[in-house]
């Protein structure tokens, strides 16, 4: 199989935009997220899902990949931060909070949405994983925590 770029994809890597958060899980305790979306000015409905796909998720919109089919993971590091490192060797690498690396290395994994929509400025993190989870525009990963 073919080695995609995820720049190849995009216009370039900043457009792409990261940011992590916790969640209580009813009696499962808290749980990592991470939400990837692109904020660039081209389209994201062919975009993302392309980069869902060469990440190694299941690309379908509303999909949950629970086993990759690529080298994907978020490497925690000293400092607090997090990277997200691809199969195609690129990173994204973002400051993680405490709280978010201890989910992560508590469960060893941390769940990715990856938005099929743009993420517009002035919007929270929380309006839009509220509107790409309504309107089932994500593939959702489990990725692996090192």
């Amino acid at each position: 199989m073919e080695t995609v770029k995820i720049s190849g994809l995009v216009s370039g890597l900043g457009d792409l935009a990261m940011a992590g958060w916790t969640a209580m899980v009813p009696g499962q305790g808290t749980r990592s997220y991470s939400l990837l979306a692109h904020c660039g000015t081209q389209q994201t409905g062919t975009v993302m899902p392309s980069v869902a796909a060469a990440l190694g998720l299941d690309p379908i919109p509303g999909s949950v990949t629970s086993r990759l089919r690529q080298n994907t993971r978020f490497r925690l590091s000293e400092g607090g931060w997090a990277t997200l490192c691809m199969p195609c060797g690129e990173r994204i690498e973002y400051r993680a909070f405490d709280a978010w690396q201890a989910a992560c290395r508590r469960e060893k994994y941390a769940c990715l949405y990856v938005s099929y929509r743009r993420f517009p400025s002035g919007v929270s993190v929380e309006q839009h994983l509220k509107y790409i989870v309504q309107s089932d525009q994500y593939a959702l990963g489990l990725i692996p925590v090192s």
